[in-house]
């Protein structure tokens, strides 16, 4: 006679689970939520932590100069990509080259497009000066073929088109001649274009919003570079005293400063999220003991009928143990899949919202993030019922069967 297959230990652990679909539903979600709390936390601290670590390396002026009344726009338009139009006279850069201790001094002009049919997309133009700019091709992830045309962009990494292709401002229209590398930064979504260009659009966005023209030779901000020897916070007093500070109508902004108001942010951030993840996963292991401790009480009887069938206790520990990894897996994959799904696409809105340079690891960064999450989630259900199963070790086969016998 023919002998089916052997009933292994696996098809005993999948026995026992099948007659607790919903409890086990339950538990494998509770471990779903560890893996999307521990993922999504640490996949949000990673991604903020690369973009302040972006803005320090990218940022390349020492000290920006801005019209007074607008320090916090600059800001907005660096670290959140916020649009925003404004305007100095242009005088201000042979006045701030002039200063010792300059080294260079670069031109920006900052024009707010318009969520209308006359553009593309509602974005911030940003004008710069090639024969002077240190900071705009340092970022491309290719050389500019020449010299930008009136007619040529450079668009942020977060903007959708390809080299080649044309976006529409104020009803004229660009070839995108480069694209520039993901910084974190609010530059991302903003578009690059040289101060001829600029200047064009700024008469455009008056003529459309029927305010007044901007001056022809304005610029919004000046980027500074300070040279060896001097520091950027002695170059601001000396611009401060020299100018008098706010009097002469600009504000002189360290670069250092907005780091160091980002990376403030961040600290705290990056602690409650830590916080959140080990009471989180410390919760889970508490509450998946519970779980287990109950489940195993109502399975003395069996355990006692296993251990006097020969069932060693290390054995019937494994069927424990494989049991809750069967539960765990699952919910742990499940877990870290939904968070990269409801984290990845709204990678903008995050960096909106917190207000903070935010960019995502690289490929080989999110998968060890995401394995190390699936571990630490996954081992949360063996390691509460190793504590759940250690008073059963030590317990009595013959009184354990002997119980609740009629």
């Amino acid at each position: 006679m023919k002998e089916g297959p052997a009933f292994t230990f696996s098809d005993l652990a999948v026995s026992n689970l099948k007659r607790r679909p919903f409890r086990n539903a339950c538990l494998a979600a509770l471990v779903a939520a560890l893996a999307f709390v521990l993922f999504g936390g640490s996949l949000i601290a990673y991604s903020f932590i690369n973009g302040t670590e972006g803005l320090a390396r990218r940022l390349g002026a020492d000290i920006l100069i801005v019209p007074k009344g607008y320090d916090q726009t600059v800001e907005g338009i660096l670290l959140r990509g916020e649009a925003g139009s404004f305007y100095m006279g242009a005088e201000w850069i042979g006045k701030i080259a002039a200063v010792e201790g300059v080294e260079a001094v670069s031109p920006h002009l900052f024009v707010a497009s318009l969520g209308a049919p006359c553009c593309s997309v509602p974005v911030q133009l940003i004008g710069f000066d090639q024969k002077t700019d240190f900071i705009v091709e340092p970022w491309l992830g290719t050389s500019l073929p020449g010299r930008l045309g009136d007619e040529e962009i450079v668009i942020g990494g977060s903007v959708s088109g390809r080299v080649g292709s044309t976006l529409t401002f104020f009803n004229r229209t660009y070839r995108i001649a480069a694209k520039m590398e993901n910084t974190g930064t609010g530059f991302d979504a903003s578009i690059f274009m040289n101060m001829d260009a600029a200047r064009r659009a700024a008469g455009d966005h008056a003529a459309k919003e029927g305010i007044p023209l901007a001056p022809e030779e304005s610029v919004s901000s000046l980027a500074v570079l300070v040279e060896d020897g001097f520091t950027a916070a002695g170059m601001t007093r000396r611009i401060n005293g020299e100018f008098g500070h706010g009097r002469s109508g600009i504000v002189v902004i360290p670069a250092k400063s907005i780091i160091s108001k980002v990376s403030v942010g961040l600290r705290t951030l990056t602690a409650f999220i830590a916080a959140l993840s080990v009471i989180s996963w410390l919760l889970s292991v508490l509450a998946l003991t519970v779980v287990f401790s109950v489940v195993l009480n109502e399975r003395r009887r069996e355990f006692g009928i296993l251990r006097s069938l020969g069932i060693t206790r290390g054995k019937l520990l494994a069927l424990v143990l494989l049991e809750s990894g069967i539960i765990s897996l699952p919910g742990a994959v499940a877990g870290v899949l939904l968070s990269a799904l409801l984290i990845l696409p709204f990678r903008v809105y995050i960096q909106e919202t917190f207000g903070m340079p935010y960019m995502l690891p690289s490929f080989g960064e999110f998968l060890a993030t995401a394995a190390a999450s699936l571990l630490l989630s996954f081992a949360a259900g063996p390691l509460a019922s190793l504590f759940s199963s250690s008073k059963m070790r030590n317990r009595d086969v013959s009184s354990v069967i002997g119980e609740n016998c009629p």
